[in-house]
């Protein structure tokens, strides 16, 4: 199954699971505030998930901005925290009339609203990495049963098989990975660290979105490389010191 229908499936299931817990919302309210209220903690808790996991993680936590990451993802919550408070107070306090909503102001419902989208961040977190982790290692299992001179790529629709010393240098691009040949470029499915565990010894990761082919490598610096057809690849601070075949 593709990704695209798992997270379809996560959030039938999600769905499923708070609307259970929103009866009240029917006997109380209604069912227009049922949807109203359906509607709308799905969007704010949808946001925040997809924010966090395509913004937060692969710019910040990724590339080792700790400190950002940490101070974005608080903020993230707080914002999300402080719109579903004044939601609740607003639907449980004033729509359908429970006074500890009405009087109990802002800070009423945050302790438990802050403990269900900790919850719910951590919860779909793991879902994306551990769909992450099987398809990487779907990819790996395929493509390591090809010959050793020789790779398997699948490129969009087509599927290529290239040898290993036509391929200059592999640039990574979120969870997908650029392999320049000779003549072209395949864009596959699969992250750098994925195609790294692929190649064999005369590849050298030297930066965090670059693997070259040493054979190709026509000089370098601690701060570049230039390879045969004069590609030039910067060289990462924690790579300066990688080693090439003489």
């Amino acid at each position: 199954m593709k990704k695209k229908w798992w997270h379809i499936v996560y959030w039938i299931a999600i769905t499923a699971i708070f609307l259970t817990e929103r009866t009240i919302l029917i006997q109380k309210a209604g069912l227009g505030y049922f949807m109203q209220c359906t509607i709308v903690r799905l969007a704010l808790i949808i946001s925040l998930s997809y924010f966090h996991l395509y913004v937060l993680i692969p710019r910040f936590m990724e590339r080792r901005r700790y400190t950002a990451y940490v101070v974005l993802l608080v903020c993230s919550l707080a914002a999300y925290v402080s719109l579903q408070n004044l939601y609740d107070i607003y639907l449980y306090g004033f729509v359908i009339g429970f006074r500890h909503y009405k009087n109990g102001g802002f800070w009423y419902p945050f302790p438990m609203n802050l403990l269900t989208t900790a919850w719910y961040l951590l919860l779909t977190t793991a879902f994306k990495l551990s769909l992450d982790w099987f398809n990487q290692r779907q990819i790996i299992r395929r493509l390591t049963e090809q010959k050793d001179e020789m790779i398997t790529l699948k490129s969009g629709t087509q599927t290529f098989h290239i040898k290993f010393e036509d391929i200059f240098f592999v640039e990574g691009l979120k969870d997908y990975s650029i392999v320049h040949i000779r003549d072209k470029k395949l864009v596959v499915k699969g992250s750098l660290k994925g195609m790294e565990r692929l190649l064999p010894p005369g590849f050298t990761r030297v930066h965090k979105s670059y693997i070259v082919a040493i054979k190709h490598i026509k000089s370098n610096s601690t701060s570049k490389i230039i390879l045969d057809d004069g590609t030039m690849i910067p060289v990462g601070r924690i790579y300066k010191n990688f080693k090439t075949i003489s």
